[in-house]
């Protein structure tokens, strides 16, 4: 089979000629159509948090049909046995059937981004309607989910923080009530957007945008960390900090049912037409390409045509 293969840690992927994956203990073996880039994938492939088994296939997930002609979403797929290629291995247990009327890019872009995001608001967050929402990193996919999501859920002002400008206009079409640009003295920008305080902050960044956030949330707050694209280290303010709730976000301790649940939740709010992200398919043969991209923190979700 065609697969994109990591042959050196750090390296990005090349095709190349595998054998099909023979699953066992309950696994599935799943033909992949269109898989999904993230994040998470480089960070696993540079060994930061995890050592990968090189070489190994790329990929935490994909849609795909399975040998009864099934489809269904491929979340987390086991390595070596990732989604960038023909085949692809579910874990037992874990393949979610598709609904016929969302796309397999639909079904995508509301994945472990949109997972993450609902997790985030919900699991983590515990948002509650009427309650006020700040989402930083809100042009990325995750992002631009969990806009939407804390919309649906009942937030009573939803304010979209990013960089992307022609992203962020488009929020506002999408249920966010304010944005602020993350430029020059965005702090300032962020705390008068708060209106006193937000209940829950999302947050993708880390670093400075996340501290400022952390100052634009009212006491009794709660803000959760999902991502670091604004660097893996910052100075914490304790004085800004007091009264408030700090908390991280990780799908993978969320357990499959609680994921599964999520998952669902989403697709039909996609297939009700309540969520969207913007997104990009390339094909399988532009893996390389499409990498570097993902590293350069993209404002749409990239897809690989299988």
């Amino acid at each position: 089979m065609r697969a994109a293969v990591v042959e050196a840690l750090g390296g990005e992927p090349v095709l190349r000629e595998r054998p099909v994956p023979e699953p066992r203990d309950g696994d599935q073996l799943v033909a992949i159509s269109t898989a999904a880039l993230n994040p998470a994938d480089l960070v696993y492939a540079a060994g930061i948090r995890l050592q990968p088994p090189i070489p190994y296939v790329p990929g935490l997930e994909g849609v795909g049909r399975l040998e009864d002609g099934s489809r269904v979403y491929v979340p987390m797929a086991p390595p070596p046995h990732g989604t960038f290629a023909e085949y692809a291995v579910a874990s037992a247990g874990t393949a979610v059937p598709v609904p016929d009327g969302v796309t397999d890019e639909q079904a995508l872009c509301v994945g472990v981004a949109g997972t993450t995001a609902w997790l985030a608001l919900t699991w983590k967050g515990a948002l509650q309607p009427g309650e006020s929402v700040l989402v930083t990193g809100a042009t990325g996919a995750v992002g631009q989910v969990a806009v939407q999501a804390a919309a649906v859920l009942g937030a009573s002002r939803v304010v979209a923080a990013g960089r992307d400008r022609e992203t962020l206009e488009r929020l506002q079409e999408l249920g966010a009530t304010d944005v602020v640009v993350l430029e020059h003295d965005y702090a300032d920008a962020l705390a008068a957007a708060s209106a006193g305080g937000f209940d829950l902050v999302v947050d993708a960044l880390f670093g400075a945008p996340m501290m400022a956030a952390i100052r634009a949330t009212r006491m009794g707050g709660r803000v959760v960390n999902l991502g670091m694209r604004a660097g893996r280290s910052m100075e914490l303010g304790g004085i800004a900090l007091k009264g408030k709730d700090l908390l991280s976000c990780n799908i993978g301790n969320a357990g499959v049912e609680v994921i599964t649940k999520s998952y669902t939740s989403l697709l039909e709010l996609v297939e009700a037409g309540r969520v969207s992200v913007e997104h990009e398919t390339v094909a399988l043969e532009d893996v390389a390409q499409v990498w570097r991209r993902q590293d350069s923190s993209p404002h749409r979700k990239l897809l690989l045509a299988v």
